[in-house]
């Protein structure tokens, strides 16, 4: 039986991307106001202060492999949910390790923020022929829209990006 799922979508370097809506707790404008963090690794951009919780923000864009690029009025922070949040949202997918996420939120940098975009979860291809070599194990799978490829990416890759984790 086919499922329907959600995803937040986002635009990379001109490309679509899309998160589980279910992981996500915010999606905020306010990314001019990140602060960047002396001697950190370059994919992270810096610390920014939404309604009074300090979020770590890291840098989609550098984590794929691109260059950092300015900010702009259309960046967005797309925030993730903590462990303790999480714990509370039922039919997340198996292999999804709540845990992992921590209890301190993490947001990433995106160029423009999209829509949210429901997919039946038979449509989601796991094939690696549309994704660049070096980005395959930040990506769950692709799914071919009227118009455009939706790329849908791994969160907890992403967070544990330089690290040698198995996620």
């Amino acid at each position: 039986m086919s499922v329907i799922k959600q995803f937040v979508s986002f635009y990379c370097d001109e490309k679509l991307y899309g998160m589980d809506i279910r992981i996500i707790s915010d999606v905020s404008p306010n990314s001019a106001d990140i602060m960047p963090v002396p001697l950190s690794d370059p994919h992270i951009r810096g610390l920014v202060n939404i309604r009074g919780q300090v979020i770590l923000v890291m840098d989609i864009a550098v984590i794929l492999g691109n260059p950092e690029r300015p900010i702009t009025g259309k960046s967005h922070i797309v925030i993730l949910k903590t462990t303790s949040a999480l714990s509370r949202v039922t039919g997340l997918d198996k292999d999804i390790d709540i845990y992992a996420f921590g209890d301190k939120p993490v947001g990433f940098l995106i160029d423009m923020i999209g829509d949210v975009i429901e997919v039946q979860d038979t449509s989601i291809e796991k094939s690696t022929n549309y994704i660049e070599k070096e980005n395959i194990d930040y990506i769950n799978g692709v799914v071919k829209l009227a118009d455009e490829l939706l790329i849908i990416v791994n969160p907890l890759k992403m967070l544990y990006h330089g690290f040698d984790k198995n996620i």
